[in-house]
């Protein structure tokens, strides 16, 4: 029997993701497969496709739909798409349906309650306590913890839900195998056997400011609410709890002092009508059907948050639970919310050559204080353009380079 999963792949390469074209091909032709045996002659006819996208049509195979599919197995990555029984609920429902999520780990039930918690990567100390002390009461009563990876309020959410026990989810904006972030690695391993790490993208697709905003909207709609903690006036956070909205979700906020710049937004989201979320029961009497499997055990992993970057050396982490396996998180450098691209100026620390992508090494090196442009910094690289703008983008997202207007750049 033929596998399924080859068309939504065919489709999600013809396409690309965050698409809203799957969406409508499934409400007119019924499934991928229907759609794909309908032929040039319907799709002509269908008047849905633009000139380019009926040449991708005929252009793609379902041979590189398999072998993307071969690619992703040998790589130890499961493939599930929207047909299949396991697939989210609730994701299947949004307008840009997602034609494949590649993960490891074990995925939730379809029907598990999923929040997700945001903010921005510049938290404070009592953000970060904040998000981890949510995480950890809501991932105790059953829920499941949805975030980034980001550093930040990402981090401090993964890890309250990792202390609680219970499991979290990791939404990333490129391939798995792609060395993103290599301070959060160990993370996302600790997570992948507590949960699952995932993302749209296949294989080999590396991190850009485009991937990010469609790795967003699977955030917010692999989950029934999601909760802004922390979040300046202008923030990749804010953006998808926009979202959330628009996939008809609920949004929480948690309020921060009017002193605090990086709560400016959410206290805006709550002037604006988002509704306060002081404790877990602010968030769960909105869902009163939902079945929840509170977490047994009495401890979870002994992980730390780390401190912020603007908070090192302040007072130590709160503790959330009894600790039981010890785990290694390194403390943060500087990321992103990746709208939030730009790192602040401030002292850097210069990278582990561990951490970067060969490309991302060479394009460091060349790097100065003063700003230079992406083609003076490519060609000092010896890279091509495209490549040269990938590795930009796994330095921002380090903290070990600044973007400026102009495609300039800097330590």
């Amino acid at each position: 029997m033929e596998d399924n999963r080859i068309y939504w792949i065919w489709m999600q390469q013809v396409f690309g993701a965050g698409s809203i074209k799957p969406r409508r091909i499934l409400e007119r032709y019924g499934g991928s497969r229907e759609f794909c045996e309908a032929g040039r002659e319907s799709w002509l006819q269908d008047g849905l496709f633009t000139s380019a996208e009926l040449e991708r049509l005929s252009r793609g195979t379902l041979d590189k739909a398999q072998a993307q599919l071969a690619l992703a197995e040998r790589l130890g990555q499961s493939v599930i798409c929207p047909d299949q029984p396991e697939f989210p609920v609730l994701l299947r429902e949004i307008p840009a349906l997602p034609c494949a999520i590649y993960y490891k780990g074990e995925l939730p039930p379809p029907d598990a309650l999923c929040i997700a918690m945001v903010g921005t990567r510049k938290a404070t100390r009592d953000g970060m306590d904040a998000a981890g002390q949510l995480s950890f009461d809501l991932a105790r009563k059953g829920v499941v913890i949805v975030s980034g990876g980001a550093l930040g309020i990402d981090s401090a959410s993964h890890i309250g839900a990792l202390r609680a026990g219970g499991r979290t989810l990791c939404v990333l904006g490129c391939g798995l195998d792609y060395k993103y972030l290599m301070q959060n690695a160990s993370l996302r391993e600790t997570i992948a056997q507590n949960g699952a790490v995932l993302s749209e993208f296949p294989p080999g697709t590396s991190p850009s400011r485009k991937t990010f905003p469609i790795r967003n909207r699977l955030i917010s709609g692999l989950c029934a609410g999601t909760v802004v903690v922390e979040a300046p006036e202008k923030s990749g956070a804010l953006i998808t709890a926009s979202t959330a909205l628009e996939q008809g979700r609920d949004v929480f906020a948690v309020p921060g002092t009017i002193l605090n710049p990086e709560a400016r937004g959410v206290n805006r989201m709550i002037r604006d009508g988002a509704k306060p979320a002081l404790c877990a029961e602010d968030i769960l009497e909105e869902y009163p059907g939902c079945t929840l499997e509170p977490v047994k055990t009495k401890a979870g992993l002994a992980i730390e948050i780390p401190e912020p970057p603007s908070q090192s050396g302040r007072s130590s982490v709160k503790t959330l639970a009894h600790e039981k396996t010890p785990v290694s998180v390194q403390a943060p450098g500087m990321s992103v919310h990746e709208e939030e691209s730009a790192v602040s100026a401030g002292d850097q620390t210069v990278p582990d050559p561990k951490m970067l992508s060969p490309d991302a090494g060479s394009l460091y090196a060349v790097l100065e204080r003063e700003p230079r442009h992406i083609s003076e910094l490519s060609h000092g690289a010896g890279l091509p353009l495209n490549r040269a703008l990938s590795a930009m983008t796994e330095l921002e997202l380090g903290g070990w380079a600044r973007s400026f207007s102009g495609r300039r750049f800097s330590r």
